[in-house]
């Protein structure tokens, strides 16, 4: 009997000690973790919300606090979104991200997101991460000004330019424009475009003028003009003609313009 009560003793005071180990539990690897997201274009230094979808592919396991951690050079503002995902269960985490300046930026971005799973010898939840390539594109932040219709060609500074125009069939409109950037880089010349193009081609075709001057913060290029031609057997009417400012093939900014053909 007085054996007995002594190993209860010894036990007992192991377990006073902390001296037996606690058990660890594997965390979900970020193997088991499929993600995907759409494609980022955005100007630079603007706001924009982002969405993650996250499948938790692991069979027993829930993961939680999934959150958006990083973006490469792209700026997370305030607090990500923070949930749980159950085992073979899929949600979507939210961030809002500002881009940085738009020479700054890859064609691809590595997007993290954190997540805590299993437990350590501490009983702590282990700290895992999961990364993702993520197609981005930053723009400048650049935008068309004085757009509209002129008498011609040789008068752009001193006409002003309205939105609407009343031509013949068989003469030439004239549209001005110029850009100015609004952002915090500057912008390389021939690295912009203008396009102009009449909606209905049975009225008119369509031009182009590359921007050739850089422009600094704040930096304007110079008016500009392109003459539009309007076919000798257009039909009488209206209709819109677009003006867009794009870098490659992304749209930075655009007006519409209003051009009516007379009888």
């Amino acid at each position: 009997m007085n054996k007995n009560i002594g190993i209860i003793i010894i036990v007992l005071a192991i377990l006073a000690s902390g001296c037996v180990s606690t058990a660890t539990i594997a965390p979900v690897g970020s193997e088991d973790l499929i993600l995907s997201t759409k494609p980022i274009v955005m100007k630079e230094f603007q706001e924009q919300d982002i969405s993650v979808l996250v499948l938790n592919n692991n069979t027993s396991q829930p993961i939680d606090s999934v959150r958006v951690s990083s973006f490469g050079p792209f700026t997370i503002l305030g607090d990500s979104s923070d949930i749980n995902i159950p085992a073979t269960k899929k949600a979507t985490i939210s961030a809002r991200i500002q881009a940085p300046a738009f020479d700054s930026v890859e064609d691809t971005t590595m997007l993290t997101i954190s997540y805590a799973s299993g437990l350590d010898e501490e009983e702590k939840p282990v700290i895992q991460t999961k990364n993702i390539p993520v197609q981005t594109v930053v723009l400048p932040d650049a935008s068309l000004q004085f757009v509209g219709f002129v008498e011609d060609i040789d008068n752009l500074l001193a006409t002003p330019p309205v939105s609407s125009w009343e031509a013949e069939k068989g003469e030439n409109v004239t549209i001005k424009f110029s850009v100015k950037n609004n952002g915090q880089t500057t912008i390389a010349a021939d690295s912009l475009i203008v396009l102009v193009d009449i909606e209905n081609e049975l009225i008119g075709g369509n031009g182009s003028f590359n921007i050739t001057q850089a422009m600094a913060r704040g930096g304007t290029s110079y008016t500009r003009g392109v003459e539009i031609p309007v076919l000798d057997d257009a039909p009488n009417g209206e209709t819109d003609v677009y003006i867009r400012l794009m870098q490659g093939d992304y749209l930075i900014d655009s007006q519409s313009l209003v051009l009516k053909v007379k009888l």
